[in-house]
């Protein structure tokens, strides 16, 4: 069995099976518990919605090697946060391609460090709990019953979600086309860096002594405004 920071009592068996049932998993079997704490997302399994679970608490989150925590924020505070740290794979721009795409409902979500897909929600709440697919190795519907195992590579204790076949199924497809779409983007963007790589050594003048650094943060706010500009056009044309 997998090491895990979990109490004992949290992993179940089931036909051979060996599980933690994220959906039932009592928080009081988690035994860390943070105000804070910085998520690595390249390992991050879920961030699991359990609003309905804890008056403290509002996400457990699950890191690769079943390390298991509790955080105060939200699953959608914590995805907000880390989408505003990105500089092209940002919310607006997560949320354009999708409805573009005609992806409806909540869709996926990408990042330069993970790609969240979100299950179903089972309460009232404006939370979802999410898993990381780049880390999935594959998932299996259990019988007719809408529960479905997620299998991560080299791990024995896999884990249960409450989430049918059906429903995977349809939200991999709609991942599969935001990464589709995020490789054709890049591609162009590659043509379009080509061509001024090669401008700039067919002209002496501008060499690599005039070159000028530039940091992360005026990447993103050149990006902001060339889409509030375009969206400006848009609305004038469109009054037109």
């Amino acid at each position: 069995m997998n090491e895990t920071n979990l109490k004992n009592e949290a992993i179940e068996s089931k036909d051979g099976t060996t599980f933690v049932d994220v959906d039932k998993l009592p928080i009081s079997l988690v035994n860390h518990r943070f105000n804070f704490k910085q998520i690595n997302w390249r390992e991050l399994l879920m961030l699991v919605d359990v609003y309905d679970r804890s008056k403290r608490y509002a996400t457990m989150v699950i890191e690769n090697g079943f390390n298991f925590y509790l955080l105060k924020s939200s699953t959608t505070a914590l995805i907000n946060k880390k989408l505003q740290m990105e500089c092209m794979l940002h919310k607006h721009f997560n949320r354009s391609i999708c409805e573009e795409l005609h992806i409806k409902n909540k869709f996926p979500i990408l990042t330069t460090e993970a790609s969240l897909i979100p299950l179903p929600s089972n309460h009232r709440t404006r939370s979802y709990s999410w898993f990381n697919a780049n880390l999935l190795s594959y998932c299996i519907p259990y019988s007719t019953d809408k529960f479905s195992y997620l299998y991560m590579h080299g791990k024995e204790t896999h884990l249960k979600v409450n989430a049918s076949g059906y429903y995977l199924q349809n939200k991999f497809k709609d991942l599969m086309m935001l990464h589709n779409f995020i490789i054709y983007y890049t591609q162009k963007s590659i043509n379009c860096i080509n061509f001024v790589k090669q401008s700039r050594f067919n002209n002496p003048n501008l060499s690599c002594a005039n070159s000028i650094l530039f940091d992360d943060q005026i990447y993103h706010d050149i990006y902001l405004k060339t889409a509030k500009y375009m969206y400006e056009d848009y609305l004038a044309n469109k009054k037109e």
